[in-house]
């Protein structure tokens, strides 16, 4: 395990999230990246950078933690994410954000015209809506008429970083280039100090520890999330199961019956004549070996599926009374029967 976090840590870019945030604490670099992002600001400076502060919009609501958070010398507010795995919620996910951020914009009693802008920035290792962009920037509009943005004073900016479309302005494609660790020209000063950067932060003890700290955490956690998608689905298959047993029997009882009738038409036709009522018995006695044999199976299905079920929940750790009431409604056993079951 040490072998793999030492590997693990030695190789991690800034694709890695911890990286990331650990890099982009240096003011510089913070500062040059929101320029190539948003050359339009023509941004001078900013406040240091700060790393995973948390937001709350309300007592009682979901807290949100930025990975990056800084403002500017105008008051925008700017929130930078790098975000690793696809989870398929981004939409809601920057609208959260956004929210947070937003909240910080309006001070006490300031009007509403007077509110800071807010920016919330996502670094994305995949193309976050699927469309084959290298970079959306998300603004409100009204419907009837989309090119009128609304200026609100949010803006929501993400970048596809595996994108190879260099759509946009080739000093941010080398940042792009930087986190997915594509060739990068050596010369760009912004790639000198990452690099430097990243440099200092595989020297820290501190941080190489606290990496390896929430790297075990996460795998325990994931390992913890496997095991209970792997539980539910053994319960899913054992309720399958339990229904295709509850099919058969309900089949089974309904060959029974054409058999019943099979044996009621028997009977009418013995009145007709001795040859036909022995002819008549032989074919009863036959169908009733076949039901007979058919029932005995449908019974070591059930059986079997019984056993089954009581395994998988056992592997869930399910309480043995749980379990004994759940097999016995389902299955509508006796309390013998179900003992029977436990006794083995």
């Amino acid at each position: 395990m040490n072998e793999f976090l030492r590997k693990k840590w030695e190789m991690a870019g800034l694709a890695d999230d911890y990286i990331f945030n650990k890099v982009m604490l240096d003011y510089d670099i913070c500062l040059e990246v929101l320029r190539r992002i948003l050359p339009d600001l023509h941004i001078k400076k900013i406040k240091l950078p700060n790393n995973q502060q948390e937001f709350a919009v309300a007592p009682d609501a979901k807290a949100v933690r930025f990975d990056i958070y800084t403002t500017d010398e105008q008051g925008n507010h700017y929130d930078i994410e790098m975000q690793v795995a696809d989870h398929h919620n981004i939409a809601k996910r920057i609208r959260y954000y956004q929210t947070a951020s937003s909240m910080e914009a309006y001070d006490k009693g300031q009007p509403y015209e007077q509110a800071d802008d807010s920016y919330v920035i996502f670094f994305c290792n995949f193309d976050p809506f699927q469309l084959g962009q290298q970079r959306y920037v998300l603004h409100k509009h009204i419907d009837e008429i989309p090119e009128q943005i609304i200026e609100d004073g949010q803006t929501d900016i993400l970048f596809n970083v595996p994108s190879l479309r260099h759509d946009v302005d080739p000093k941010m494609q080398a940042f792009l280039d930087m986190i997915a660790q594509r060739e990068v020209e050596a010369t760009d000063p912004l790639v000198v100090k990452l690099k430097e950067r990243i440099a200092v932060v595989k020297r820290n003890r501190k941080w190489r520890s606290e990496y390896m700290r929430r790297s075990v955490y996460e795998m325990d956690q994931e390992m913890r999330e496997k095991k209970i998608r792997e539980g539910e689905r053994k319960v899913r298959d054992g309720k399958r199961e339990i229904l295709e047993g509850k099919r058969e029997l309900q089949k089974s009882r309904r060959e029974i019956l054409e058999g019943k009738n099979e044996v009621q038409k028997g009977k009418r036709e013995i009145q007709k004549s001795k040859r036909e009522i022995k002819e008549g018995q032989d074919r009863l006695k036959e169908k009733e070996q076949l039901i007979q044999e058919r029932e005995q199976k449908l019974h070591e299905n059930q059986q079997m599926i019984i056993k089954t079920s009581i395994v998988a929940m056992r592997e869930l750790n399910i309480d043995e009374t749980t379990i004994k009431k759940e097999i016995k409604e389902k299955f509508d056993l006796s309390d013998k029967e179900i003992k029977d079951y436990f006794a083995e």
